[in-house]
């Protein structure tokens, strides 16, 4: 009887016991997971820094004025500022550590006779590349919030590359010129060669726009310039693109006002996957949330505000690459040579909104790309704060382009790879060394 008892006292304890779970446990999946937002967080503004890039480089980084900064030194430099016994130096090495995180590590190689003697080849019998292969340093950075990463290792920027017989200048020269002969959005050809948006057409004097025929939303549109040649647009036609776009988002959300993200992308040249010749950037607007990249950023930035006092990441992430002499401002916007580029020639222009210093930015970015750095392909990214923020209010988000050159445009091997799209971005090009080639060619624009 006893044993009976037991038993049925033992199933009504596993039977309460399942119960506990399943209430306490109980949840609605039709309820969708919201990351809680702070009541008051910091908005984004562009400032002057009290401090120059330089004193940080004296003072923090602990690096002499008069030698390049690289960025094989940067954990070195991040961990002087940590040490540091100013509070200026350390602010900054907090920042920098809640926002990323800096790995140095090595990889070594054995090599064969027969092999070494085929890599001497490569490498031009160079003895302090010979050096550096069987031991090669690799910096990883990590953005803790957007999942960004980059592998820097300059080795890679040595690897052995096929050429072509054709330069990428007669590449792409001949193809705008071919390419202009049955062209459908040059003159008039656009007029019954390309579609319209539900509320028609919009022009411009420099520019037009022409409905998406095969869609990716519900809002999207081309804007088309009326020169033909992408890499050869003049400031003025920059802006009567962009301007264009605004009047076309503005037009589409007072028609529906619950498409509030602004987005577009920008391709130029087959190498970058465009399907036109022609000059054009695609517009759009997203249904409350932006796609899936730049919503990630989003949503990570609101993270950052909540693990760190309500401070706007993007005024951060801006604050760091200033310190580290990362940065080109023309007047507000900022030209930023980012620390997680997705490849090599990846650059970002930030500003709070739309307008002279950032159109002026662009065209100095293409200007030096193009005519200095021979490049002649590029893939373009950005987003606008959302339409339902007021600016008057202040917003988290700024205005962010990433523009990436695709490196060359003659190569037969394409420029991504599996390592680019499922892991992190594998970079051979010290962003240092980019950031010094775009200053040079900006400055001698400038004077």
């Amino acid at each position: 009887m006893h044993t009976l008892r037991d038993a049925s006292i033992l199933l009504f304890l596993f039977f309460l016991i399942i119960l506990f779970y399943q209430l306490h446990y109980k949840s609605d999946l039709s309820i969708p997971i919201e990351i809680p937002i702070l009541s008051k967080t910091e908005t984004f503004k562009i400032v002057s820094n009290e401090y120059s890039s330089l004193w940080y480089q004296k003072y923090c980084l602990k690096n002499k004025l008069s030698q390049k900064l690289v960025l094989e030194n940067l954990p070195q430099y991040i961990n002087n500022a940590r040490v540091s016994t100013n509070k200026i130096c350390q602010q900054f090495a907090t920042k920098f550590d809640a926002l990323f995180r800096l790995e140095e590590i090595y990889g070594l190689l054995k090599l064969s006779p027969v092999y070494l003697n085929k890599i001497n080849q490569w490498l031009h019998n160079d003895e302090l590349l010979i050096e550096q292969i069987k031991k090669q340093r690799i910096i990883k950075i990590y953005n803790r919030y957007t999942h960004e990463e980059m592998l820097y290792n300059y080795m890679r920027s040595q690897r052995p590359q096929t050429k072509n017989e054709i330069s990428p200048e007669e590449y792409t020269s001949k193809l705008l010129q071919d390419s202009k002969k049955n062209c459908d959005f040059c003159s008039k050809n656009y007029l019954n060669s390309t579609a319209e948006d539900r509320f028609g057409r919009l022009e411009h004097r420099l520019s037009y726009t022409a409905a998406n025929t095969f869609k990716y939303d519900r809002w999207h549109t081309l804007v088309v310039s009326r020169n033909h040649d992408t890499l050869h647009l003049t400031e003025a036609e920059i802006v009567d693109m962009f301007e264009l776009v605004q009047e076309w988002l503005h037009k589409a959300y007072s028609i529906e006002p619950m498409y509030t993200c602004p987005e577009m992308i920008w391709d130029a040249m087959p190498k970058s996957g465009a399907s036109q010749m022609h000059t054009h950037l695609q517009a759009s607007l997203g249904f409350d949330i932006y796609y899936g990249n730049i919503e990630r950023t989003r949503q990570g930035a609101r993270f950052y505000a909540q693990r760190n006092n309500g401070r706007n990441y993007f005024n951060d992430y801006l604050y760091i690459h200033q310190v580290l002499g990362l940065t080109i401002p023309i007047g507000n916007a900022h030209i930023i040579i980012h620390l997680t580029p997705i490849k090599d020639l990846e650059i970002m222009i930030m500003d709070e909104k739309l307008n002279k210093n950032f159109y002026k930015a662009l065209h100095l970015v293409l200007r030096t790309f193009v005519d200095d750095l021979n490049e002649y392909s590029f893939s373009f990214g950005m987003y606008l704060p959302p339409m339902n923020e007021s600016s008057a209010d202040g917003h988290e988000m700024p205005v962010v382009c990433r523009l990436v050159f695709r490196n060359p445009v003659t190569n037969l091997r394409s420029d991504m790879n599996g390592l680019d799209l499922y892991t992190s971005s594998v970079i051979g090009k010290d962003r240092y060394v980019l950031y010094q080639q775009l200053k040079e060619g900006i400055e001698k624009r400038q004077k």
